[in-house]
């Protein structure tokens, strides 16, 4: 079942189980090169995982703490 899915489900009144979300990586892809050997790696990692999520409808765990980050970096 989809996060999205669950969460109509559950805005709806209806029950739904917990859905935990799976990131598949590409080590091939650039973003993902970018991370090794960086000292943002931390950063850049979760900024990655919670635009996963972003995109798959949901929203991170901790918004403003991806806000901190992502302002981090691009200052």
């Amino acid at each position: 079942m989809s996060m999205q899915l669950a969460r109509m489900l559950k805005q709806a009144g209806q029950s739904a189980p917990e859905v935990k979300p799976v990131l598949e990586v590409n080590p091939e892809h650039a973003l993902v090169k970018k991370l090794e050997g960086s000292v943002h790696f931390h950063d850049l990692a979760h900024i990655l995982f919670d635009q996963a999520l972003l995109a798959e409808g949901g929203l991170p765990a901790d918004p403003a703490a991806y806000v901190k980050r992502v302002n981090a970096l691009l200052s």
